[in-house]
């Protein structure tokens, strides 16, 4: 295990290649969740795709398990293919070279700051000890993976709800599917004190 540890922490794009006939086991949801954890580009690769009788129930089958196993990254990339018969083994290539676009988006300081307020208004954050917990301000301050830096009043009162809520509408108002997205809780200070 530690040279697939080692392995995943050198590697920008992991390919998991599993078995369409016993797919997504113990083992390869282990590995899976390690290469999210490390913010790396996972892409499934479903090999021995030609001795599946019912494709789709298959499909919706393995959609399912990463649905309820790895559901903090939806819409994780798969890919059908017979390494035998030498089938969709390009669209491995064509899948990794666009999740690798995805990485590696930026979203600038003055839009993240625009949808921060909008998503605010819509739904803001719990109060803390009947007081607002002010969401002053957002900056992606990193790519590979998408890392967002957001300013608050008492980032330790802020539950993980609401960073999933802002997570989820990240990756659906900027188009980030499939990859992981990091979300850093700052502090921001009082320009009144001191």
């Amino acid at each position: 295990m530690d040279d697939t540890l080692r392995a995943i922490r050198l590697s920008q794009i992991v390919y998991l290649l599993v078995d369409a006939v016993a797919p997504m086991e113990k083992q390869d949801l282990h590995i899976a969740d390690l290469v999210l954890r490390e913010g790396r580009v996972l892409i499934i690769g479903i090999n021995k795709w030609d001795m599946v009788v019912d494709k789709n129930a298959k499909l919706a089958e393995i959609k399912d398990i990463l649905s309820n196993s790895l559901a903090q990254v939806p819409d994780i990339p798969l890919v059908t293919l017979s390494a035998l018969r030498e089938q969709n083994l390009d669209k491995l290539m064509e899948t990794a070279i666009k999740t690798y676009t995805t990485w590696n988006k930026r979203v600038s300081t003055g839009r993240l700051n625009r949808w921060l307020a909008a998503r605010v208004s819509q739904i803001p954050p719990p109060l803390v000890n009947n007081r607002p917990n002010r969401m002053r301000f957002m900056s992606q301050i990193n790519v590979r993976p998408p890392t967002f830096a957001v300013w608050v009043s008492k980032p330790d009162n802020l539950p993980d709800t609401y960073k999933r809520y802002l997570i989820n509408n990240l990756r659906k108002d900027y188009d980030l599917p499939g990859i992981p997205i990091r979300l850093l809780l700052r502090k921001s200070k009082n320009p009144f004190a001191d």
